[in-house]
């Protein structure tokens, strides 16, 4: 019997029976594709990681896994810069979501423009404050007079003292009307001799009422600004929640990019330690003189290859890590930054589960930027109805009514001022006459103070006569005012027109942009899918093939260049793999993204910005139980 022969067809056999009993577990493994129906559910697209904890272990250990372990190790102690060997830590991918979500500084850059809008309402709504004001002044005036009937005294001067408080009360009203009313109070002391009171206590009290009856009555400029101060906090939220989608999205595509670089690390060092491995089989064969001295020259060359490899992945599993933890970190001074991370999740294949219409369906309906454009087209029809309205008349009903108050001390008159010179001649001649003719003389009586009872008093008496009602005034009427053409406002109305024509346009361009997203990420999804069976299957055959050319080596039919042709057909198919596997979950991330159903998808709800005041507005994430 030939043994070689005998041998050869025995590895071909085994061989055959591992590709099959391989294949046909994988097919098991994978999903059967079936049509999705119903509502969209979370677990739709929402499970696909399980936990190194979840993974099946086995009872036996094999020499694969003594490998990968010992890459692992081998992983764990190689220095590179900023991480200190030796030093690592667990990650879930869940723990790193909530860690980006309490320090990626777009979180909180985010947090404080919804913080900005709030106080920006507020601000507006500060139109319709009540406004309080009070004006005091003193004068002391001196006047010259010369004319008679000024009421100097002998030095020719007039003397006036006067002090007045008057507060004010305006409050705007939601109709575009005003109310308001003022009180002012004074005194006066002066040196007039024909004053008849002296000091006087004057006061006043005045209410006044506008009312558009046209223009500004549905709407003006101050409810348009606090309506469109509402919608941009309503954007503003819409923004945080569209902003929150997008860094999960990026933490799970850095997450899953971080599991396949350093799976890819591992496979390159289980391909230097089966060059290794590979070097001292050769180098016994060698002393045995079963192989030539150029076997060993062979090997060591594709060592260093391998080595090479290693090092290259090393460095980029080093820049993934990196921008993993740029994305869950806010300071550079962390401790994580010193420890390397290792991913507890592995990248695993479930089911997606969903159809095309109802991938677009969900993703037209939840999609922030949807909302978003409903917002901009509400706010923009606030400055068309306000537009529209400053084109109509300016009619406003205006109404005031006043009350006044009035008191003082009245001067004692000693003489009349007009009765020397003139008039005291014709009085004594006058009783010259009257005593010729036998009459009695004309006798002058003393002037007397003719100044009302009820004027007379102090500042008591003044308030007394303001809210006796007695002294009052009303005032009605209406103003009217139109601007012929009014192209400004026109001009202003068309654009606003012309810009919700702009925001269906957009909106009608984003629903198609939505529908191309959702389409590629759907094939995207279905191709990683068979990307993962290919791959799959060429790593299963892959590894039949280098076993079968390793028991082919040992008894001399196969030679060292097709075993390490195999081994570095096994580190390609077993890279390929996991990249399949990676770029599967990766692609399902994406398909959430478009969907805008990450947050259901890691069970995440957004915290609206709602609060009595701006201060306590705080949009913020919480983990559904």
């Amino acid at each position: 019997m030939n043994i070689p022969r005998y041998s050869t067809w025995v590895g071909l056999a085994l061989i055959m029976v591992a590709m099959t009993t391989s294949l046909t577990r994988a097919q098991d493994e994978l999903p059967a594709s079936s049509p999705a129906s119903g509502e969209l559910a979370q677990q739709a697209i929402a499970g696909i990681v399980r936990t190194a904890a979840q993974a099946p272990a086995s009872s036996t250990t094999t020499p694969d896994q003594d490998l990968i372990e010992q890459a692992r190790r081998q992983v764990a102690i190689e220095p590179r810069v900023g991480v200190v060997p030796g030093l690592s830590r667990p990650l879930a991918l869940r723990e790193a979501i909530l860690m980006a979500l309490r320090a990626n500084p777009d979180v909180e850059i985010q947090r404080i423009a919804v913080q900005q809008a709030a106080f920006d309402v507020n601000r507006t709504r500060g139109f319709y404050d009540v406004t309080l004001t009070n004006q005091f002044a003193y004068s002391a005036l001196r006047n010259p007079a010369v004319n008679p009937f000024a009421g100097a005294d002998e030095n020719g001067a007039v003397e006036i003292r006067a002090a007045q408080n008057t507060f004010a009360f305006t409050k705007p009203l939601m109709t575009g009307g005003r109310v308001g009313a003022e009180f002012t109070v004074a005194r006066q002391d002066t040196t007039n001799i024909f004053a008849g009171v002296n000091p006087l206590f004057s006061s006043q009290l005045t209410f006044t009422f506008t009312q558009p009856l046209f223009r500004n009555f549905r709407t003006d400029e101050s409810r348009r600004q606090i309506e469109l101060a509402k919608k941009r906090l309503t954007l503003s939220d819409s923004q945080f929640r569209q902003r929150v989608i997008d860094i999960v999205a990026q933490v799970q595509s850095a997450y899953w990019d971080l599991v396949f670089a350093r799976r890819e690390v591992e496979i390159r060092a289980e391909a230097v330690a089966l060059a290794r491995i590979q070097l001292e089989q050769n180098r016994r064969f060698v002393e045995a003189g079963t192989a030539a001295p150029v076997e060993i020259v062979s090997v060591e060359a594709q060592l260093e290859q391998r080595q090479e490899e290693f090092l290259l992945a090393l460095e980029n599993l080093t820049r993934v890590e990196n921008g993993l933890k740029s994305l869950i970190l806010d300071q550079r001074q962390a401790p994580l930054w010193q420890e390397a991370i290792v991913p507890t999740e592995q990248v695993n294949l479930e089911p997606v589960n969903i159809s095309l219409d109802e991938a677009v369906r969900a993703a037209l309906a939840k999609r922030p930027e949807m909302e978003q454009f409903d917002i901009q087209k509400t706010a923009n029809e606030i400055d068309i109805q306000f537009f529209r309205d400053q084109l109509r008349p300016q009619l406003d009903f205006v109404g005031s009514y006043s009350l006044q108050g009035l008191a003082g001390t009245p001067l004692p008159i000693t003489a009349n001022p007009f009765a020397g010179g003139f008039n005291t001649a014709v009085l004594e001649r006058l009783n010259l006459l009257s005593a010729q003719s036998g009459l009695g003389p004309v006798i002058v009586p003393p002037p007397a103070n003719q100044t009302p009872g009820v004027f007379i008093g102090g500042f008591g008496r003044n308030l007394s006569n303001l809210f006796t009602k007695n002294f009052y005034g009303v005032r009605v009427g209406v103003n009217m005012s139109f601007t012929l053409n009014n192209r400004t406002t026109q001009g202003a109305l068309g654009r606003a027109l012309a810009q919700d024509r702009l925001i269906a346009a957009q909106r009608q361009r984003f629903e198609t942009q939505v529908e191309t997203e959702v389409r590629n990420a759907l094939q995207s999804v279905q191709t990683a899918l068979r990307r993962v069976q290919a791959a799959r299957a060429s790593r299963v055959a892959a590894e039949a093939q280098y076993a079968s050319e390793m028991r082919r080596y040992q008894v001399g039919e196969s030679t060292n260049f097709l075993v390490l042709d195999r081994q570095n057909a096994l580190s390609a198919a077993r890279g390929r793999e996991v990249r399949a596997l990676t770029d599967y979950n990766k692609a399902v991330v994406a398909l959430q993204r478009a969907m805008s159903t990450t947050l259901d998808a890691n069970s995440l709800t957004v915290k609206p910005a709602d609060g009595a005041r701006p201060a306590d507005v705080h949009p913020d994430v919480e983990p559904t139980p």
